[in-house]
């Protein structure tokens, strides 16, 4: 038996050349805080100063902040919330990936909240106070991976602790998410290759926590696990082919987006958060690489079923003689074919020495007794050593 339980009210506008749909759709104010990275790279492919064109010809102010790095962090947070109140905006617009559109969420939680994004933030050292409402959001993606366009996550760091945590409320929803594939052609081969292992995992994480229980949750994560193991490899190869770039995006920004709003991940985006906090330098979808076959090759022991299903959407057959593994060679394999198998941590300054502090803040801090399945500290410590290179 099973049962759905779904809530996903984002307005989604996706297609290829969708970005002109800004000038003409009902956006929710009238003046937004525009957040984009501090590399000036939206202003450098001009897509920055068609928004604010876009914005005008809809009758819409705006006012452009610009100050969030990869990992963004609690106090560009709060920079941007204070530009938003000192400009009169209304709502925010997260412009480029995952960093830029969480800084929007999480802005706009502030934005009508008082004090600090921290007193809202509901593990390790964060306040837990509630949030029950938030300025709207808008967002234009440039990148497919997060999903932070059609779920009510957004991610932030406390740089005074090293904590990254999810921050989940109904209230920052994006009201309206344009998802344009042509704007993702000029992504560098790097970031196309993690955002589209963080776009799997996400999917194929949800899939096993749902354990075929809520019914939509299923049909995304196959989706989205589907069309990632089929299109992942065609993208690597050839970033230009626009029709990877819908595929992806369809799978990343929605699909995935979908079943992280009816379900949470697992552990294996907790330990790959710990890693982003601890050392802001590594990009989220190199910390996921970094782990996964380590940390699935611990899961089959646990959920060797659900593991045989993701590899048989993958295209691998289950061995009888091995429940579970044929998830994790089709992962290797399809690390392989995209040129990230055994992405070394060492490259981004991780230590041996460091691993105690992150499995430490893994679960004492963040927390994964969420899990129906329990992994020790014994059990995330053998991840961290079989992965490292």
């Amino acid at each position: 038996m099973f049962k759905v339980d779904t809530y996903t009210p984002t307005r989604v506008v996706f297609g290829p050349g969708r970005l002109e749909d800004l000038a003409t759709v009902a956006l929710p104010g009238k003046k937004a805080l525009v957040c984009v990275t501090e590399d000036g790279l939206m202003k450098k492919l001009g897509i920055q100063d068609r928004v604010l064109a876009l914005l005008e010809k809809n009758g819409v102010g705006a006012v452009v902040y610009d100050g969030i790095c990869p990992n963004p962090t609690r106090k560009s947070v709060m920079e941007a919330a204070k530009i938003a109140k000192e400009n009169g905006c209304d709502f925010t617009l997260g412009l480029g990936g995952g960093s830029s559109i969480d800084t929007a969420k999480a802005a706009a939680v502030m934005m009508v909240n008082p004090g600090d994004l921290w007193d809202y933030a509901y593990a390790g050292t964060g306040g837990r106070k509630e949030i029950k409402v938030a300025a709207p959001v808008v967002t234009v993606s440039t990148t497919a991976g997060t999903g932070t366009e059609t779920d009510p996550y957004c991610v932030v760091t406390n740089e005074d602790t090293g904590e990254k945590l999810d921050f989940a409320v109904d209230a920052i929803f994006p009201a309206i998410s344009i998802i344009d594939p042509e704007l993702m052609v000029s992504l560098p081969h790097s970031l196309t290759v993690y955002q589209g292992f963080d776009a799997l995992f996400h999917a194929a994480e949800c899939y096993i926590s749902n354990e075929h229980n809520n019914r939509l949750v299923d049909l995304y994560a196959r989706d989205s696990v589907e069309t990632v193991a089929k299109w992942l490899p065609v993208v690597s190869e050839d970033g230009s082919n626009l029709e990877a770039r819908v595929n992806m995006s369809y799978a990343a920004n929605i699909l995935s987006g979908y079943t992280q709003a009816l379900i949470n991940t697992t552990s294996h985006h907790i330990i790959a958060q710990t890693i982003g906090g601890l050392f802001p330098g590594v990009a989220h979808g190199a910390s996921l690489i970094f782990i996964a076959e380590a940390y699935y090759k611990k899961v089959c022991a646990h959920r060797p079923e659900l593991l045989d299903e993701l590899g048989a959407m993958m295209g691998v057959a289950a061995d009888p003689a091995n429940p579970g593994k044929a998830y994790v060679d089709a992962l290797v394999d399809l690390m392989k074919k995209t040129g990230v198998y055994r992405l070394p941590m060492s490259q981004y300054g991780i230590k041996p020495e460091d691993f105690q502090k992150i499995v430490d803040v893994t679960v004492d801090g963040t927390g994964i007794d969420f899990e129906a399945y329990k992994l020790t500290k014994e059990d995330l410590l053998d991840i961290l050593k079989e992965s490292y290179c």
